[in-house]
């Protein structure tokens, strides 16, 4: 029979309960068409009144947690959050407004085949489509140590190693560095594709709490005398999913627990070229803990599968054992388009275009959201939003979805037992253009102004 083990006891008694129903769905403790315990049994378990019970599950139901018939018991819904618009909806995908993944922002004026013409004439094009080292050509680490530097790191070309995209590396990392059950230090709110890659290699992520600038040191410090953690992953530039960035200070606060204890440290920068101010890795604090993931696809083009990566030299051999066990090799002519992106100067014009674009879309979204809370970096290409009092993050993602705009709720980001925080990423990248984007955030205007508990499709 269910029991709710962790209740939150500083909200309303019926309400924590009916919280932790949703936790436990949502963590896959409670399964679709479970049968809940009896009421009064459940009252008598947790040392309630059965009146408090009662409106738990009928707060549960009205969130479409449960559902239920006299004589026949209660059950979980077949699915949380279903609503029957939904699949009416996503058959006409085209007509979603794509707020949800950030993609990457497509550049208009500069012609790629400018690019390509060379490559394609040049006599090393064969060699191009052959076998190469697993590290990588030469010539190309030499160019990715050039463009690292920006991030204040120093690299010999030998711990240079090429990935095919940022997902790679992280995979390369986790299998090679470290063993199943390790446990891993994350964000509270963490990149679902980490999530994604932990759960695929068997690791333990143990969540730190988060303030405006991500993890909070004393929260790693505490979490490391309490288990045995083995490594950490950030984005301290430009967190996902909540665009926290980390002060010189906090980098230097994390650096200090790294080295005092030894760890790992995963750092994903995928998002730091859109960052206007402080751009220098945590890596370069630590350079024999630190592996620096420099993706490219959300710089240039998401077809460019590439990531530079840094790695300490102790790592060096299996890292690159597990790029050779993975993929072999990241395709070396997307290595030769990117560099040769870098060497020409076109690299830096594409990035001042992206960040223009950004800087437009971001000031929209900010007066667009000008009456409710959000969270937001300089140049950020997504925002935090806050979602007011009564909406539940999943039901919000539900209601703008039905109303064809999408948003990704907490709950795709969030580690832990607990319930998330309410709210969405709202992410400003992959909308086509400018009337798009203004359209969908008018329609999460008025979907924050509605009531919960009427929420039908207002377009």
């Amino acid at each position: 029979m269910w029991n709710p083990k962790i209740i939150d006891t500083d909200k309303v008694l019926y309400i924590a309960i009916a919280d932790a129903i949703e936790r436990d769905i949502h963590l896959g403790i409670l399964k679709p068409n479970e049968k809940m315990p009896p009421q009064r049994s459940l009252a008598k378990t947790i040392g309630v009144n059965l009146t408090t019970i009662s409106r738990a599950y009928n707060e549960a139901q009205r969130r479409g947690l449960i559902s239920g018939t006299v004589g026949s018991g209660t059950y979980v819904s077949q699915s949380d959050r279903k609503n029957s618009t939904l699949p009416e909806v996503l058959k006409n995908e085209d007509e979603i407004i794509e707020l949800g993944l950030v993609g990457s922002i497509k550049v208009k004026g500069y012609d790629l085949s400018k690019l390509l013409k060379p490559v394609t004439e040049d006599r090393t094009l064969d060699s191009l489509l052959d076998y190469v080292p697993s590290q990588g050509l030469p010539r190309h680490r030499e160019i990715a140590v050039q463009w690292i530097r920006q991030y204040g790191l120093e690299a010999e070309p030998e711990r240079i190693v090429i990935c095919t995209g940022a997902t790679h590396a992280i995979i390369c990392c986790l299998l090679g560095l470290f063993e199943p059950g390790d446990r891993i230090a994350v964000d509270s709110l963490t990149f679902t594709g980490f999530k994604n890659a932990a759960q695929l290699s068997r690791m333990k992520l143990e969540p730190i709490a988060m303030d405006s600038e991500g993890m909070i040191p004393e929260s790693i410090e505490s979490m490391c005398k309490k288990h045995q953690i083995k490594g950490i992953y950030l984005m301290p530039n430009m967190q996902n999913p909540t665009a926290a960035v980390m002060s010189a200070e906090r980098k230097q606060a994390i650096a200090d627990i790294i080295l005092r204890y030894g760890l790992i440290l995963i750092e994903d920068d995928i998002y730091n070229f859109t960052n206007l101010t402080d751009q220098t890795a945590l890596s370069a604090l630590v350079p024999d803990h630190g592996i620096f993931i420099c993706g490219i696809s959300k710089v240039f083009f998401p077809g460019l599968r590439i990531a530079f990566t840094v790695i300490p030299e102790r790592f060096l051999h299996k890292f690159t054992q597990t790029v050779t066990n993975t993929v072999w090799m990241a395709p070396p002519l997307n290595a030769e388009l990117v560099t040769g992106l870098i060497e020409s100067g076109a690299a830096a014009e594409i990035i001042n275009k992206k960040r223009q674009v950004i800087a437009h879309r971001l000031q929209l979204a900010k007066e667009a959201f000008k009456d409710f809370s959000f969270q937001s970096a300089e140049n950020s290409v997504y925002l935090w939003l806050n979602l007011p009092e009564g909406w539940y993050c999943a039901d919000f993602e539900s209601t703008a979805l039905m109303n064809r705009v999408r948003v990704i709720s907490a709950y795709k980001f969030y580690v832990g037992s607990q319930l998330p925080p309410n709210a969405v990423r709202v992410s400003l990248g992959s909308v086509k253009d400018d009337e798009q984007l203004i359209k969908g955030l008018n329609i999460l205007v008025r979907i924050l102004k509605q009531n919960p508990l009427l929420t039908s499709p207002i377009m």
